[in-house]
């Protein structure tokens, strides 16, 4: 992605929001800024939320709901969250897999409304925006975008905290070809938010979305994000992913309760080297999930930095007896398991049958985005 700048249009006003930021402050930005560890045990479990026990009984005992539900409660176990998954809910959940995402972290949108006559404002404007930037000669090397539909998207939303996903579609045609089809969607979500990072003040005018997906050709996904960031006043920043980050997901993924294929890694050779751009490791899945076993050893409901690190150690020691190439000294670009293909430039593809998977991968890179997020 190349920098933009945000356009916002002259008759566009926002309030004066100078008394400071819309983020609730502690002294590294968020209390939970935790990445040597990460939740691993069933949706709605918590081992960083003091009280958060308590809070969740009073919320059970006071039976809060509201006429359309927009989530499930975090003290529910994983298979009664699941199970009251409609029928809609289940499609959506399986609407992410098998197919390539890119990953982006969004700042909280300002005054956003999921009513249906302000989400069908949405669509027509989206569809406005899209038709100006068709004039201007933006999409002569892709797709013809046409109209667009901004509306809800339930099933990501599990714990107290989350706003019902929303689902952008642009239909359009391909070149060449008469065919009306969806060429570019978006998926903006927060799923299983154990912190709110809003300030309980301002709560009403913002709405926080931690990750957002995207796919479609990339001239549209340019369009799509400028278009959010004039429209809600937000910011939206490409995710990328360490090596360690990658490890930590290769590792953790691993332990997921999944039918296993062999774990897929790829290293990038040191320029210096001629003749070898990368190296391709793929090791048996069920010496994978050996290796696992012996490692872990705990049902503990978290996941931690040195459980991942003796993992990948143990992978990369073997592959240096046979070959005598340090693997740990290079770059690690992607990695292929059973649950997603994740690579370092964000992008993502979920293979995860199970729903319950899907929305762990969801829950992980909710976590992720939060830990991320920057008070200014």
């Amino acid at each position: 992605m190349t920098d933009r700048t945000v356009r916002t249009p002259a008759n566009v006003t926002y309030p004066d929001r100078s008394h400071g930021s819309a983020l609730r402050t502690f002294a590294m930005g968020t209390p939970f800024r935790t990445p040597d560890r990460r939740r691993f045990g069933p949706l709605g479990s918590s081992w960083r939320t003091p009280g958060r026990s308590e809070v969740l009984k009073r919320i059970d005992n006071q039976r809060i709901r509201t006429s359309t539900p927009r989530s499930r409660y975090t003290s529910k176990t994983a298979e009664e969250v699941l199970t009251e998954h409609t029928e809609v809910e289940q499609h959506n959940i399986k609407e992410l897999v098998g197919k390539v995402w890119h990953v982006f972290n969004l700042t909280p949108l300002y005054n956003f409304k999921e009513n249906k006559s302000d989400l069908q404002h949405y669509s027509r404007t989206l569809s406005s925006h899209i038709a100006a930037e068709c004039k201007r000669g933006v999409f002569v090397d892709t797709s013809e975008p046409g109209d667009a539909t901004v509306a809800l998207f339930s099933g990501l939303d599990v714990a107290a905290d989350d706003h019902k996903a929303v689902l952008i579609e642009i239909r359009g045609k391909a070149r060449n070809k008469n065919e009306d089809k969806v060429i570019s969607q978006a998926v903006l979500f927060s799923t299983d938010l154990e912190y709110n990072p809003l300030k309980a003040e301002i709560k009403e005018e913002f709405t926080y979305f931690a990750c957002m997906l995207i796919r479609g050709p990339e001239s549209v996904s340019q369009t799509l994000q400028n278009w959010i960031e004039v429209q809600f006043d937000c910011k939206v920043v490409k995710q990328t992913f360490t090596s360690h980050e990658l490890a930590f997901m290769a590792a953790m993924f691993t332990g997921f309760s999944e039918v296993h294929k062999p774990l897929e890694l790829v290293y990038k050779v040191p320029k210096e080297i001629e003749g070898l751009s990368h190296i391709d490791y793929s090791t048996n899945a069920s010496d994978c999930v050996r290796l696992w076993n012996k490692i872990r050893g705990t049902d503990s409901e978290i996941f931690t930095t040195e459980e991942a690190n003796k993992f990948i150690t143990g992978l990369e020691s073997h592959f240096f007896e046979i070959y005598s190439i340090k693997l740990n000294a290079m770059q690690l670009l992607t990695i292929g398991t059973s649950i997603a293909f994740v690579g370092q430039d964000g992008r993502l593809k979920v293979h995860a049958k199970s729903p319950e998977n899907v929305l762990k991968v969801c829950r992980h890179l909710t976590d992720v985005s939060v830990d991320r997020l920057t008070v200014c």
